[in-house]
């Protein structure tokens, strides 16, 4: 093939995964690119997954070994690529037609680039397209923070040069889940990641996926951010602004799991660890948006008709209040600001919803708890809409003359 064309290799590891790996490989073939090695590596799977793959016959390379892990799978595939390009697609995931040949036109375009992700489609067991997509825009310098702050790739959304994985290692065999966020953390704190927006890759949910196990996630998330910031300091030692940011956040959302798990002992621990470690989240609107959509799953988080606002809010505030009456944490004095911000979030929750008396009662709580909020500009453009309703505001801008 000529040099515009380089060799891609697919990397799909499979373990028990017959029922879908078929469309995995289907979604690679119909690639408009054609200059495609597939390697699909089987971690000791014990259905028949070995005939679905065999019947492709030389269209891929198959690799089997015994089980070892995803982390292993995807290693023994990196290792016998023989591709400029790597992509990860996971044996239950599927790619759209334009994936490789927008991707590597993407980095081609710009060479000061080694890595690009794209964004990405939830679906369903059954490939049904589900509420949420995800395409979110965030500038190569501001990458690893973006994901620190939580980990918004999917493996099949991104794509690298392979020597960004000769420079920065293979995946952790060690963690057993958020291998990949630990691996795209190592690329974009080295590597240039741009990105497109268009939606490439189609990212299937199943029931009782690692991904929907709240421990699992928390236990390799804090491991994920040991490895990179560092052990968690005691309570009263001595933190750095980054080990703040990154554990603060961890817990945050792993707070939120645990809520859509409705384990709100465990999403509880969280927050009082969160707020341990970076107190200033209680100040924060963001904090309780993320929190009150708590019972949100992967695949529809966004929709703000799934969204049981008044039970999240209870559950929420509910969590504060134990937060306060903790002494031991001596955090009385974000009290007013944290149930100001939760209501603000809720309002702004309610708003999205049409559910304009509600977003009334949450505005002004929010009011009664922090007066100086009636500083905030965007805040009293919300509390306005909800007492007067968007259509009288407009019209009467209009009569003052100000409309644009």
């Amino acid at each position: 093939m000529p040099e515009s064309f380089p060799l891609v290799s697919i990397i799909i590891p499979n373990y028990n995964h017959a029922q879908y790996i078929e469309d995995a490989i289907h979604s690679v073939l119909r690639q408009t690119y054609r200059n495609v090695e597939i390697i699909v590596v089987d971690d000791g799977s014990r259905d028949h997954s070995r005939e679905v793959i065999g019947a492709f016959g030389d269209k891929v390379r198959p690799i089997f070994q015994q089980n070892q892990g995803l982390s292993a799978a995807r290693n023994t595939g990196i290792t016998a690529s023989r591709g400029e390009f790597i992509g990860a697609l996971d044996a239950d995931d599927m790619y759209e037609p334009e994936f490789i040949e927008t991707l590597v036109a993407a980095l081609q375009s710009r060479p000061d680039a080694d890595g690009v992700y794209c964004g990405y489609r939830f679906v369903d067991h059954l490939n049904r397209p589900l509420p949420q997509i995800e395409a979110r825009e965030v500038a190569p310098e501001n990458l690893y923070w973006a994901l620190v702050d939580g980990n918004f790739l999917v493996p099949e959304a991104m794509f690298a040069r392979k020597h960004c994985y000769d420079a920065v290692g293979l995946f952790d065999t060690s963690l057993r889940a958020l291998e990949d966020l630990d691996m795209w953390l190592r690329i974009a704190s080295r590597f240039k990641v741009i990105h497109t927006t268009k939606i490439l890759t189609r990212h299937r949910i199943l029931p009782g996926s690692m991904s929907t196990d709240p421990t699992r996630q928390f236990e390799n998330r804090l491991q994920v951010v040991k490895k990179n910031f560092g052990a968690e300091p005691a309570p009263t030692g001595e933190w750095s602004g980054e080990q703040r940011r990154a554990y603060s956040r961890a817990y945050l959302v792993s707070a939120v799991e645990y809520l859509q798990a409705k384990n709100e002992v465990r999403a509880y621990e969280c927050l009082r660890s969160m707020a341990i470690a970076q107190p200033a989240l209680l100040a924060r609107v963001e904090t309780f948006y993320e929190l009150a959509c708590g019972d949100q799953p992967k695949g529809y988080r966004g929709e703000f008709a799934s969204i049981n606002l008044e039970q999240n809010a209870r559950v929420t505030l509910r969590l504060l209040e134990e937060l306060f009456a903790d002494h031991e944490l001596r955090l009385a004095g974000f009290k007013p600001s944290a149930n100001a911000h939760a209501c603000y979030a809720f309002g702004l929750l309610a708003y999205g919803q049409g559910n304009i008396r509600a977003a009334r009662k949450y505005f002004l709580g929010a009011l009664r708890f922090q007066p100086l909020l009636i500083g905030e500009r965007a805040f009293v453009g919300f509390l306005l809409r909800s007492l007067l309703g968007a259509t009288l505001i407009h019209s009467l801008r209009r009569m003052m003359g100000r409309s644009k």
